[in-house]
């Protein structure tokens, strides 16, 4: 490479990362018109053109010098941020994956992964270990950490988010976007949680399930105990049991079951049904032949399920 060119590559740089990339730009034109197979001159052009906002230019710049000689990741970056600028999310992870695989080593590539997919609905959780291997691959770089904190922000994985963006301060005490970031995750953190709300259509359908299981188990453990029972029938019932607690943990939160009388009502008496049918379940294992408990359960159950159709069970 020449000293001349050289130079102006190095002011390129120079007037980019000051926030000029107009005059960049103005540096660079003449450039790759006298050397259209600089590939590195096509990337700073690319560069400064994103820096402006000129997506549509930075991705044919990107594309130049994808087709040259020189550094195998650097354009499929650039070509990714113009593509996740331009809207076109699904080819910027395309471009971005390719940089990683061309380059595995370099913590840049894994950090434009990270940016581009976090447009995308379903890169968060990818974004995310992206930018924790980028943080991992350059522990001094502060927009490594900048940008892990932005993807456990977007997680709501409040710990890393402070950590990464107070790392991220301390290698770059001018990072004013960490310190807000930072404010923003503080307050999320010491900000009373939401309650909790309970899924109403949720409850209905689970104590509609349940009082299936209790009056229809119910009723064959009657007539399969008829007219004596015997204690192979409580392996039958604490089956039954069994599936009617598998049931019911779908009712949680259980303390705000309580809250609308109809609900409470219905709860209690499907839960004295199942304790009930529980009790007789444990009395016939050790030889008990009494029949009252279960007709009792299977009562309560009747009773409860009526209440589950007129409360929930014609809401759909």
């Amino acid at each position: 490479m020449s000293e001349p060119t050289n130079a102006v590559l190095l002011r390129a740089a120079e007037l980019t990362a000051s926030g000029k990339p107009r005059q960049a730009i103005d540096l660079l034109r003449p450039l790759v018109a006298a050397n259209p197979r600089h590939a590195e001159a096509w990337c700073r052009l690319a560069a400064a053109h994103l820096d402006l906002g000129e997506a549509d230019q930075a991705l044919d710049s990107a594309k130049r010098a994808m087709t040259l000689d020189g550094e195998p990741a650097w354009p499929q970056r650039l070509a990714a941020l113009a593509l996740s600028d331009l809207g076109r999310h699904q080819e910027a992870a395309v471009a971005a994956r390719e940089s990683v695989r061309r380059k595995p080593g370099d913590w840049r590539c894994y950090v434009v992964l990270a940016e581009v997919l976090a447009d995308s609905p379903d890169g968060a959780v990818e974004a995310f270990d992206s930018a924790l291997h980028a943080s991992q691959l350059a522990p001094s770089e502060a927009r490594a950490f900048q940008v892990l904190g932005d993807a456990a922000l977007r997680l709501r994985d409040w710990g890393t988010a402070e950590h990464a963006y107070r790392t991220a301060i301390k290698l770059d005490p001018s990072d004013a976007d960490s310190k807000a970031n930072l404010a923003t995750v503080q307050r999320r953190r010491s900000a009373k949680p939401a309650p909790v709300q309970l899924n109403k259509l949720q409850v209905w359908r689970a104590l509609r399930m349940l009082s299936l299981l209790l009056v229809g188990g119910g009723l064959l453990a009657l007539i399969a105990g008829m007219p004596r029972p015997t204690p192979y029938l409580g392996f039958f019932t604490g089956a039954l049991v069994l599936c009617c607690l598998v049931v019911a943990l779908r009712l949680r939160p259980f303390k705000m079951l309580f809250g609308l009388r109809k609900l409470a009502v219905t709860v209690s008496l499907l839960a004295a049904s199942a304790l009930i049918l529980t009790a007789w379940t444990v009395a016939l294992l050790f030889g008990a032949t009494t029949m009252q408990p279960l007709v009792l359960s299977w009562l309560c159950a009747v009773v409860g399920g009526a209440l589950v159709y007129v409360g929930g069970g014609r809401k759909r």
